[in-house]
């Protein structure tokens, strides 16, 4: 009889192919050739289909196996983006708040445990100040609520407030929603928080200090703080709907990267920057551990930690960060039992991304259970026929 086979497509389709029997001897790894070869196929037939555009990169063990751009740079415009193409962050750059803010306390300059009103001497609610600590910044347990800078409703916010003392202010009389380390609520003014506190802390800016304790020396030449309206050729372009017209994504977003993200990057800067958080190059190796170890649901110190836990395989837990915006879908994670570092960054509207990025370990669940049942089912029948 025949082997035949499954694989991936670009239209994610699974048709009949006699690949299979070979490649399945590489399945049980996530990142064998074969699997990067059918992400990259998958990758590819989102973009033919206009549903993804941007940059994915897939490692495995700090040795590169895949980077490959897919789709425009401009949806308007002809040019295709590269992989040099520089894409908006979202709150992928979250991270770069939690190295700076671990650092301090690498430094001694405060602790985990460290609260608010210590190190913001005037901060305004002193219910936040005297309450609210570094850790529960860092895992969203803070209860402080989101900043107005999103959306056309906040357009006024945007031309006013650009230095992170003024976005502290916007909120700042606000006290926590709920009791502090009480519950679990992602938003985006606790790292604004942060930062402010690296500002006050270093005695520098905070562009300026991620600028020189992360982006220099790790070589990401091409991550940095832009205006979001730059027109730089490199920089790939999002949109929004808005009014039934497709509007550029500015209209709806801060106008500059902040400690809450909205940076912008390429994928090898992104892989450059999860290689030197692994190597202790940023923060030190058992500070990172406790980073990456889930401290509440799906959050570390200010790294996501999940897939872990109850039905899912030891092998799915992994470390990094998402983000997502009107134009914008970014994914960098990191799974520690098996080695693949997967970052995917877009100018596509999430989920999207994050159907590329789970791409590997969805795939291999799936064959891992094919297996399973094929296994079985050939149990069952040689006991049946006596053998």
């Amino acid at each position: 009889m025949k082997k035949e086979c499954f694989a991936l497509v670009g239209s994610a389709l699974l048709v009949a192919s006699p690949c299979w029997a070979e490649a399945s001897k590489g399945a049980e790894e996530a990142g064998s050739p074969a699997a990067v070869a059918q992400l990259d196929g998958f990758a590819l037939g989102l973009a033919q289909a206009g549903s993804f555009s941007g940059v994915v990169l897939v490692a495995k063990d700090g040795k590169i196996l895949l980077e490959r751009a897919y789709g425009k740079r401009d949806a308007l415009q002809e040019q295709e983006n590269t992989v040099d193409t520089r894409f908006n962050l979202a709150s992928a750059g979250k991270m770069f708040t939690a190295v700076a803010i671990l650092q301090q306390v690498a430094a001694g300059r405060v602790s985990l445990d460290t609260k608010v009103g210590e190190v913001l001497k005037n901060y305004p609610s002193n219910d936040f100040a005297s309450q609210v600590t570094i850790r529960q910044l860092l895992t969203h347990t803070a209860g402080a609520g989101d900043i107005d800078l999103f959306g056309t409703e906040n357009v006024e916010n945007r031309q006013r407030v650009r230095s992170v003392a003024e976005m502290v202010d916007l909120h700042a009389h606000r006290a926590p929603a709920f009791p502090p380390g009480s519950n679990q609520e992602y938003g985006n003014f606790g790292h604004v928080v942060l930062g402010r506190m690296v500002e006050v802390l270093t005695g520098q800016p905070f562009e300026e200090y991620v600028q020189d304790k992360i982006f220099r020396p790790l070589g990401m030449k091409r991550t940095a703080f832009v205006d979001c309206e730059e027109k730089a050729v490199d920089l790939a372009v999002g949109y929004v709907e808005i009014k039934g017209e497709n509007k550029l994504n500015c209209e709806t977003l801060p106008q500059r990267g902040f400690p809450a993200g909205g940076q912008v990057s390429t994928a090898m800067d992104m892989f450059k920057f999860t290689e030197a958080l692994k190597s202790g190059k940023l923060i030190p190796a058992s500070l990172f551990d406790e980073a990456i170890r889930p401290q509440r649901e799906y959050m570390g110190l200010g790294f996501f930690a999940t897939e872990y836990g109850p039905g899912y395989p030891k092998r799915n837990f992994r470390w990094g960060h998402a983000g997502s915006a009107d134009g914008i879908c970014t994914d960098v994670r990191t799974y520690p039992v098996t080695g693949e570092t997967i970052v995917a960054l877009s100018n596509t509207d999430a989920p999207v991304c994050f159907e590329v990025t789970n791409f590997l370990h969805r795939q291999w669940e799936i064959r891992h259970k094919e297996q399973g049942v094929s296994g079985a089912s050939q149990a069952r029948a040689s006991a049946g026929s006596g053998a």
